[in-house]
């Protein structure tokens, strides 16, 4: 038996900024709205601020038309920093997803019977504790998986071919394509 575990690739940048569009658009909708609702609850209280001191003192009457002359400005400012909010959240739901992904394909490549397959995540991702678990738990079931076959083949030279024939052919049933 060879042990054929995977060296860690060299490091790779993602070309693609939505890996996983589903879990992006979502995560990016909620930062998206907090971020309006912020907006929205401190416009009102300064509106409603400046209201109650402006009738309070009549004679700030012109200030407050200066500060309605400014709305559209302000309104700019606001769509430009929500635009860099929705690209912000843009990057760092990117952090999550490509992990994700990458965990999504692994558990793919393990179910089809490679033992020998680790993750291996970018400097920078989110999720390397879960990287390393994964990792973990892929090499103990290897571990096990060569431990068995060893088994298998005492048992085969031992005289017992028939009753190790039947254990691989019902660990072949349970997991048809896993490789050691």
């Amino acid at each position: 038996m060879t042990d054929n575990t995977q060296s860690k690739p060299a490091q790779f940048q993602r070309k693609t900024i939505l890996i996983k569009k589903h879990l992006q658009y979502r995560y990016m909708a909620l930062i998206f709205a907090s971020v309006l609702l912020a907006f929205i609850v401190v416009g009102l209280d300064v509106l409603w601020t400046v209201s109650k001191v402006v009738n309070e003192h009549p004679m700030m009457q012109p200030m407050l038309q200066e500060l309605g002359a400014m709305v559209p400005l302000f309104a700019i400012k606001v769509l430009m920093y929500l635009g860099i909010v929705l690209i912000m959240s843009a990057v760092v739901s990117h952090r999550m997803a490509g992990p994700i992904f990458k965990f999504e394909k692994s558990c793919s490549v393990v179910a089809e019977g490679d033992l020998t397959h680790r993750v291996y995540l970018r400097q920078g991702d989110q999720l390397t504790d879960l990287q390393d678990h994964f990792n973990n738990m892929a090499g103990a079931m290897h571990e096990t998986a060569k431990e068995y076959e060893k088994f298998r083949s005492e048992a085969a030279e031992a005289g017992l071919k028939d009753k190790a024939d039947a254990l691989a052919a019902k660990v072949r049933e349970i997991m048809p394509q896993f490789k050691l």
